[in-house]
């Protein structure tokens, strides 16, 4: 086992002088020491392919990199990894948690083939990799065998185990209370049960499904877990092959950064059924609470130079339901930006009790009769 300060040791030590990533929860410790690293730089990205590249970027112009990221976005990584990185022998080296392995816990189907392919697809690209496991080398180590390949020309992976970099860092400083005014994720749920009657919700992988379960499971809902950043996507789909019915997608800053790409086909499209909410705390709360880069985005902006009918934004709790109320009363599709803060109850996730196949068959089964069952059947 490593702790987070040898792991950043390690890595500094192997001349490694920027990092991009995504977070997880695995390595919460490191990502947190970067923060506030005298001679490393932490880029938070995108997505785990926009990780993948800014690395490459920062090495073609001489600085040696690194990519943190989680197994559960390794799909986004593939077309840079071989279209950009393997062909133009660009030398990285890339650290990916494996979740899921060797098997996905209860209540994490997500996890289940990622946790089961990454190595063999590995495998398949001829690229090299090595494990860092609870009970193996130290991550020195594994880097120091790592290396030769790198300064090969060729890009590596770490592959890292549950339990095998332990957060030794201080718990967050316990921020000041914010004021009641400003919403956190269930004032969100909570307003948007208030106002809704009969649309359908689509809500965003981490804390806003386990939100929006424990607090009124309905048929009418779908609960993201995994496919970050598709929520507002699988919406839409729906949206448009159901025009008689209403859509309302809860999404949070991380998942839209991920592929605000949806935001733009969205307003393409234009579907008169659909709703976007935007949860924006400028956090991944269910990673461990890192910054995203929302700070400087206004959703509403980009909504509105997207071709959303209604945008509107709001600060204010108070401001929460007149505004979700106009909005489900307008034509779409609109979008509200709601700048939260962290915080709210965490529950337990939907697929503690229900499989993620029966949460798909009943929100399907609901549309495809018209209708989308009662609250609680």
């Amino acid at each position: 086992m490593t702790g987070s300060t040898a792991f950043l040791a390690a890595l500094e030590k192997s001349g490694v002088r920027l990092v991009s990533g995504v977070p997880c929860s695995f390595f919460s410790g490191p990502i947190r020491l970067l923060a506030d690293h005298p001679r490393m730089r932490y880029i938070p990205a995108a997505n785990e392919g926009s990780a993948l590249a800014i690395a490459a970027g920062a090495r073609l112009a001489g600085e040696p990199t690194a990519v943190i990221a989680q197994n559960s976005g390794f799909g986004n990584m593939v077309n840079p990894l071989t279209s950009l990185v393997l062909p133009y022998r660009i030398p990285l080296l890339v650290i990916v948690s494996m979740r899921g392995w060797p098997s996905a816990g209860a209540g994490e189907p997500q996890h289940h083939w990622m946790g089961k392919v990454v190595p063999q697809w590995l495998d398949s690209l001829d690229v090299p990799h090595r494990w860092l496991t609870p009970g193996g080398p130290t991550f020195e180590a594994v880097l120091k065998e790592t290396l030769p390949v790198l300064e090969s020309g060729r890009t590596a992976f770490v592959l890292v185990a549950k339990g095998a970099v332990r957060d030794e860092t201080p718990a967050p400083a316990e921020a000041a209370t914010p004021s009641a005014a400003v919403p956190n994720r269930d004032d969100v749920v909570d307003a948007l049960l208030a106002e809704i009657r009969d649309e359908h919700v689509v809500s965003t992988t981490g804390y806003l499904s386990r939100a929006m379960y424990n607090r009124a499971d309905r048929p009418r809902n779908f609960y993201m877990q995994g496919s970050m950043g598709h929520a507002a996507a699988l919406a839409l789909g729906s949206a448009l092959a159901r025009p008689d019915e209403r859509f309302v997608v809860l999404d949070g800053d991380g998942s839209v950064l991920m592929h605000m790409g949806a935001l733009a086909t969205i307003g393409h499209f234009a579907p008169r059924n659909l709703i976007h909410i935007v949860f924006d705390n400028q956090a991944y709360d269910s990673t461990g609470g890192q910054p995203t880069t929302s700070a400087t985005t206004d959703f509403d902006t980009v909504a509105q130079g997207s071709g959303y009918r209604t945008v509107r934004r709001v600060e204010t709790t108070a401001e929460l339901r007149p505004a979700l109320r106009a909005l489900l009363d307008a034509d779409g599709p609109s979008l509200l930006a709601v700048d939260g803060t962290v915080g709210g109850s965490q529950g337990e996730r939907a697929s503690s009790s229900l499989s993620v196949s029966d949460i798909a068959a009943r929100f399907s089964g609901g549309l495809a009769a018209g209708g989308g069952g009662e609250a609680g059947a």
